[in-house]
């Protein structure tokens, strides 16, 4: 009977993975393909939060756009790629999956300290899939929920083969789409001693307006904390004040 099952439930995989292919392969643009892909992922797997984040060359920047939550579409948002305190450095380091089933725990496996999403939950449970053309990573596929112990080893494979199509799609997107204007080069310097995460957040929080107080307490931390982080922000970024180093990380890709 197990076995019965086992079968059943591979043919309903394929046959999804073949409905995902068919569909996204024909897509318009990146969001169109978020979200016929959302929508089919959650027959199979729990995707309470799903997102396929673009590999930027140029910013060295994974950029996120039409990211799902509970159906609820996220706000734009990127991430520095090679930064060790986050699961991307450690994908575009080693080249691997990563899968987590007991969030409190288990992240080590991959990362010095928890994660704080830039958008939405904290999760229980994650994936996360690099996606490959040519063997290089043009982005990550990634899958959460809030639910422990949510994913297997037959998941996992599920996204692998999900990430394939993909790639190929992305492939195809940028094959059929005129190329964007081009964002400047960092600074020679910046590659040497790039934004750290928390930097990021402090960035992304200035160029909304926060005060250094506000912003300490949207992140929890002391005051003096968040002007350390500001000023280091300006160095990296060769800003004399606030308005300089928000143009400059717009003109980078750093930021949306």
């Amino acid at each position: 009977m197990e076995e019965n099952n086992d079968q059943s439930n591979l043919l309903v995989s394929l046959r999804v993975l073949n409905q995902i292919g068919a569909s996204i392969i024909s897509e318009q643009s990146i969001e169109e393909m978020i979200d016929t892909v959302y929508y089919n992922v959650n027959q199979l797997i729990d995707a309470y939060s799903f997102a396929i984040g673009i590999y930027n060359p140029v910013s060295e920047r994974i950029e996120y756009i039409g990211a799902r939550e509970n159906n609820i579409k996220l706000p734009a948002f990127s991430i520095y790629a090679h930064d060790r305190e986050r699961f991307s450095g450690w994908i575009f380091t080693h080249k691997k999956e990563v899968i987590i089933n007991d969030y409190a725990t288990e992240y080590a496996l991959y990362v010095p300290r928890p994660v704080t999403p830039l958008q939405g939950m904290v999760p229980a449970s994650c994936m996360y899939v690099p996606l490959f053309v040519q063997k290089e990573i043009i982005g990550i596929l990634s899958v959460r929920t809030m639910v422990k112990n949510a994913y297997s080893a037959r998941s996992l494979e599920f996204l692998k083969t999900l990430s394939v199509f993909i790639s190929k799609a992305i492939e195809n997107n940028r094959a059929k789409s005129p190329q964007r204007e081009e964002v400047r080069s960092t600074p020679a310097n910046y590659h040497l001693n790039p934004l750290s995460g928390r930097e990021i957040e402090v960035l992304n929080l200035l160029a909304k307006g926060f005060a250094n107080k506000a912003i300490a307490g949207e992140l929890f931390v002391a005051a003096s904390t968040v002007k350390t982080h500001t000023l280091n922000i300006y160095q990296k970024l060769e800003a004399a004040n606030r308005t300089e180093a928000i143009v400059k990380a717009k003109q980078y890709g750093l930021i949306n």
